[in-house]
């Protein structure tokens, strides 16, 4: 049985006052409230979470503080079902009820002048997202940071193909959305089936998730709303934080291509491009030592702070008149690992690469210039008994260790497509697509990295994708989105590409077409073939070209996450 640890709500700070705050159905969420400037009305930062508001691991307290010292009033507010507020605790079902229900609340309070902003990482970002599709006059601007409106479903690609599912939902739900609390544990990734793992952990609390027993009911209640309805919102000012290095980029840029191209949202969109993760480690810092790791050092989350919280307090400001003016605000503002920061009116920027390399096959695998001219056959065997790893320990902080992806390309499972070494520096902006020519089986994943190949031969990631075949046989082409990279390759590095068919345990391992993969056992080895040259679509590209399935705003999941009968 797993070792598990279930931690409560943290005490409330002597600065803080703690509210019951009404919903519309009698429920009441706990929040906490921090005044500034003696409680004269004034702006209201709201930031609602499902992690404790007076808990450590989001440093609320500290952060309100910090926010207070930019003469902005703070509320914190535990969502429905969590610590010390009230109500059923389920998945994304409330929050855009209760975001409205909150921010009515706020308004009518004697401190408040009738603007509220919503900033926030995470699930804390993806309530101010469903804050806006409530559409409460008074929610003046937003800045989710590190999330989207679609944040942990599977998307779904319109042509039968679909994302393969990140294994960290049914965990959040077996961890976070228990109870009102959480529970710390860690599941024996070994195990198969491998739900196996996950009931041995309800029996040893003797509890079950109704969050996780509905991923395996006909469809799920617990996803959000559509992106339709955010689209279909009064538009706001919007500031997305986007970090290279996310496990949860996908959902923000899913967001992000569909509100550039609508009419309306378009024109209050705003980016900000960091090389970060989801647990804000800076690429700058990897590895990540203890005098720089925020979540242990009180020094670097003092020094966090400012980076971490300014972008968002200038653009409020410069929304709300306060200080600054929004159009001088650059719509985007990008970073490019290795290579500084940058702005330009929109994404993909006009200096994009328009770069397409080619993947090919003699004398080894390689990515070229030139597209072959003699078709080639290269292939690989899925293991289902030894799958590839992950790129890492934790896939919400890949940058704090930033693992080398080197020996990774010397399995047999892998292919890996080596560019040349560099003659002089040379920048990778913009969309990364992948066509394949692929002979595989109905519902199997593939699998791409993209890598900087270092002249010793340690390789770090860049960017990835991955896809889950459709389970109806169809032309043989398969399109992998890698999103979106702003990178600089460094003379004497190569650029190199892996293709494999797992990248466990981040990501669910492929079953037969028609099974449950948390259910399934592992059957055996499986081949698949890639052809390249002689006019086979075969190429990576990377610059401002997208295919029609990225244009789609539509294919987000609202099914239960597995493999469907």
């Amino acid at each position: 049985m797993p070792i598990v640890k279930k931690v409560g709500p943290a005490a409330v700070p002597a600065d803080a006052t703690e509210l019951s705050v009404p919903m519309r159905d009698g429920v009441r969420l706990a929040a906490d409230l921090y005044l500034a400037a003696a409680g004269r009305p004034g702006a209201v930062v709201l930031v609602r979470l499902p992690y404790d508001k007076d808990g450590v691991y989001c440093f609320m307290p500290k952060i309100s503080r910090y926010l207070l010292a930019r003469g902005y009033h703070v509320v914190v507010q535990d969502v429905r079902g969590k610590y010390r507020s009230e109500g059923a605790t389920e998945f994304a079902v409330h929050e855009v009820d209760d975001g409205h229900d909150t921010i009515q609340w706020i308004t009518e309070q004697p401190w408040c002048d009738g603007d509220v902003v919503m900033w926030g990482d995470s699930y804390y970002g993806h309530t101010a997202i469903a804050a806006a599709i409530g559409g409460h006059p008074a929610l003046r601007a937003i800045s989710p940071r590190l999330t989207g409106s679609q944040l942990s479903t599977v998307l779904e690609y319109g042509d039968g193909s679909r994302d393969v599912e990140q294994t960290s939902r049914k965990m959040y739900f077996a961890s976070h959305y228990v109870d009102a609390g959480r529970y710390e544990w860690e599941p024996d990734w070994s195990r198969r089936p491998l739900r196996a793992a996950f009931e041995d952990f309800f029996t040893e609390i003797g509890e079950r998730s109704v969050n996780f027993d509905g991923e395996f009911a006909d469809r799920s209640p617990f996803v959000p709303r559509p992106l339709e309805a955010l689209l279909a919102s009064p538009p706001v000012p919007a500031l997305y934080t986007i970090g290279w290095f996310d496990n949860c980029a996908v959902w923000s840029w899913h967001d992000v291509r569909a509100l550039a191209r609508h009419p309306t949202w378009s024109e209050h969109l705003y980016l900000r491009l960091e090389a970060i993760d989801h647990e804000n480690y800076r690429l700058g810092d990897a590895p990540v030592d203890p005098w720089n790791d925020h979540a242990a050092a009180p020094e670097a989350l003092e020094r966090l702070l400012p980076r971490y919280l300014d972008p968002a307090l200038d653009f409020f400001d410069a929304v709300l008149g306060r200080r600054g003016d929004l159009a001088d605000h650059p719509r985007v503002r990008y970073e490019v690992c290795h290579g500084g920061w940058r702005t330009s009116d929109r994404w993909p920027p006009a200096e994009s690469s328009e770069l397409t390399l080619h993947l090919a096959a003699d004398p080894a695998p390689n990515l070229a210039v030139r597209a072959p001219v003699r078709e080639a056959s290269l292939r690989w065997t899925h293991d289902p008994g030894d799958l590839v790893p992950a790129a890492g320990a934790n896939p919400f902080a890949a940058l704090f260790d930033r693992s080398d992806l080197g020996p990774v390309g010397q399995r047999e499972d892998v292919l890996r497509f080596l560019g040349p070494a560099l003659d002089e520096r040379l920048d990778l902006i913009g969309t990364v697509t992948l066509q394949l020519s692929l002979r595989a089986p109905a519902a199997a994943h593939v699998h791409a990295r993209l890598l900087d190949v270092e002249p010793g031969g340690a390789a770090y990631l860049i960017a990835k994708g991955q896809v889950r075949l459709p389970e109806e046989p169809g032309p043989g082409v398969a399109v992998l989105d890698l999103l979106e990279v702003a990178y600089r390759l460094l003379p004497g590095h190569r650029l190199a590409l892996d293709l494999m068919s797992s990248e466990f345990p981040d990501y669910l391992a492929e079953a037969p077409a028609g099974t449950d993969p948390w259910a399934a056992v592992p059957g055996g080895p499986s081949p698949r073939e890639l052809t390249v040259g002689g006019g086979r679509p075969a190429c990576l590209r990377i610059g401002r070209w997208q295919p029609d399935r990225l244009r789609d705003p539509r294919p987000s999941a609202h099914r239960p996450l597995r493999s469907r009968p």
